[in-house]
């Protein structure tokens, strides 16, 4: 029983070896750089409203009334 195990577990070790290795190799190639740029949030420089011609106004109607607040919204026909 011992022999059926003893290849598996060097296999283990070498695997885990060469993995190591291989990884110091690669991250000694790219300085350390990431090949990423990871952002905490994405926030609209605008908005588009969407609406039928029978509720386009009143969609306008109530784009202007929060003002500043939908500021760069456009309101457009489908």
């Amino acid at each position: 029983m011992l022999s059926s195990l003893l290849p598996a577990l060097y296999g283990l070790i070498f695997g885990a070896v060469i993995g190591a290795l291989l990884g110091l190799l690669l991250h000694s190639m790219q300085r350390g750089r990431r090949d990423f740029a990871s952002v905490t949030a994405m926030q609209p420089s605008r908005y588009e409203v969407v609406a039928d011609a029978e509720v386009a106004d009143q969609a306008a109607e109530l784009l202007n009334r929060l003002g500043s607040a939908a500021a760069g919204t456009t309101a457009t026909e489908k």
